[in-house]
């Protein structure tokens, strides 16, 4: 299952690319010590989160595009949750503006069950995770480019 999420942010792109380039520590959103981290959404102004281990490559910049490879994965159960596999992407929108998206992919656990609960209900889980996250790092990168 294909999931994405783009959100404008008010910087140009190479301060927002500089600040990927200072260490994911100062963008993603609640990382810790080995790479630890929480992501989920907000449900009727609660917030819902599950605790992952995230995987982040190096920034590639073509051009003016630069991307980072993005994973994580569920700390425990781990076989009940979807391994998300992806990219960040940052694109001038103009001198001023930035575009950031955050896209992945995943395949639902357990089966044609999963796939099943997936279709029901997981994947606008999926979408709204992808989309928290995506926010979470555009208010770091707009408030520290």
């Amino acid at each position: 299952m294909y999931v994405q999420h783009s959100v404008h942010i008010n910087q140009p792109v190479e301060k927002c690319s500089a600040a990927l380039e200072r260490g994911p520590r100062t963008w993603f959103p609640r990382l810790q010590a080995g790479n630890a981290s929480e992501v989920g959404l907000r449900v009727a102004g609660v917030s819902v989160r599950k605790r992952v281990t995230v995987e982040l490559g190096e920034p590639e910049s073509k051009g003016a595009w630069t991307n980072v490879p993005i994973s994580w994965r569920a700390t425990f159960p781990e076989q009940l949750f979807p391994v998300l596999v992806g990219r960040l992407e940052l694109v001038p929108v103009d001198p001023r503006e930035t575009r950031l998206t955050v896209s992945g992919m995943y395949e639902p656990p357990l089966g044609r069950l999963g796939a099943l609960i997936d279709d029901a209900v997981m994947h606008s889980v999926a979408d709204a995770t992808v989309r928290e996250v995506t926010e979470s790092i555009a208010k770091q990168l707009e408030s520290i480019a």
